[in-house]
Order: structure tokens, then sequence, then C-alpha cells
């Protein structure tokens, strides 16, 4: 056995244990915002698919959002067993042989969510390009990753031993512009929660954006990048048809 199935196939109890309702919620509470300012032009019955997705947290984020027509996919059958508490439509399978499997130019929205770096970067252009390939015209794809631009960066990537690379935001532009998606934005991901500690935490932050971005421009003489979080996410859309 491979040492990546080894991992996968106990993949929450080596990393998360397992989770209930309560956690669940709180886990698409936290990913909701990277989705709704990206989502809002998508109509809601259209297929909307997650890669890789785990035990379901961005699904249930979706659903909040009004999505409808929902089914992921993942490696690990854990994740898979409890994804299917709320989402009977997760499969257990290799997420190019469930992408492959959708009819071309049907989805309204693919996401992935902490899964680029799992992969080689081989893998990640064959995705990008068959993403383009099942999207609808004007349908989008946004991912979520480790922010290789962040100081903080190494305590996400270097803390799974499976992870093979992390992009920034500007080399995830670069990638969108290779596989003919347009609208790129990318946003940073602090992970707070609406409550008072988390908007505390989103008003220290932008202390602490200042801060990296002075040093960035004693360095370099710019400011650099706006998006230094440890993790981030950026949406590209699949051109409408002329």
């Amino acid at each position: 056995m491979q040492y990546k199935e080894l991992i996968y196939d106990n993949y929450r109890n080596s990393f998360k244990g397992d989770i209930g309702d309560k956690s669940l919620h709180f886990g698409a509470s936290k990913v909701r915002p990277v989705l709704e300012k990206w989502v809002k032009g998508i109509d809601r019955n259209m297929p909307a698919v997650d890669l890789g997705c785990g035990a379901g947290e961005l699904l249930l984020a979706l659903e909040t959002l009004g999505f409808t027509n929902l089914s992921g996919c993942d490696v690990s059958a854990e994740q898979v067993a409890i994804a299917n508490r709320h989402f009977p439509s997760v499969v257990e399978a290799d997420l190019f042989v469930f992408l492959n499997a959708q009819r071309d130019g049907s989805l309204g929205l693919i996401t992935i969510f902490d899964v680029i770096e799992h992969l080689t970067r081989q893998q990640v252009f064959d995705l990008m390009t068959l993403a383009n390939r099942k999207l609808a015209p004007g349908g989008t794809f946004i991912a979520h990753l480790p922010n290789g631009l962040s100081p903080f960066v190494g305590h996400v990537y270097w803390g799974d031993i499976t992870h093979e690379w992390c992009l920034t935001p500007q080399s995830a532009q670069t990638l969108c512009k290779l596989h003919n998606f347009t609208d790129f934005e990318a946003a940073e991901h602090l992970g707070t929660s609406s409550t008072l500690s988390g908007k505390l935490r989103n008003l220290a932050w932008m202390g602490v954006r200042k801060m990296l971005q002075t040093v960035n421009q004693i360095e370099t003489g710019r400011p650099g990048g706006h998006i230094w979080t440890r993790n981030f996410a950026f949406r590209g859309i699949k051109p409408a048809l002329s």
C-alpha cells in the first residue's frame, strides 16, 4: 500500500477524529463566508460538486446558501460515511473518476477545499482542464488551500505529510489564466466565526496585515500582496458563450 493510501484510509482518525452534528455545522459556518460572495449569481438548482468533500462541511455550507443539487466525493471511507449522514449523494471515489463521470458543460459550481496541495503539479493541471470541460458556460470554480505567500504557512503545509506543494495568489491566477478561467479573485481566510471573539480577531488581523506589508515594503520597495493568511481561496469563472 502506498503511504498516501494508508493515511487516507484513516484520515479522519489520524487528523481530526470523529465528528458530530455540532462540529459539522461549526465547520460549515467557518467556510460559508469564503463562498457567499462568489456564488451569488449561480442558479441554485444547477449541479454543484465538492471534490474531496471530507465529512461534508462545505456541502452543508452550500445547502445553507440555497443549493439544492449537491454531490461530492472523497477517497476516505471514514469521511464518506460521516458525509452520508447528511448527503447520501456523496460517494467514495477518486476525484478525477468522479469528475470525469459528470456530463460535459453541466455543472454550475465546482469546489475543492484543502485538496490541491495533496496533488502533484501535473494532476492540478489535469484537474483544471477537466473542471473547465465539465462546467457550464459561466460556471464557477472555487478552491481553498495553503498560502505559499504567508509567513505562517509552514504550520499548515508541513503539518500534513501528504502535501505536495502550495500556490500563492499570484501563481493561482496564472493557473487560472492557463486554463481559460476569467474573473479571477483571491481572498484571505482567517477562519473566524461571527462571535465577538471572531470580530476581534478580524480587527487584530488588520494590524498584522499592515505590519507584514510594511516588512515587505522595507525588503522589496513594494508593499506586496494583501493576502497573508496561512490559507487562502480563489475563484475562476468559465467564460460564458458569446
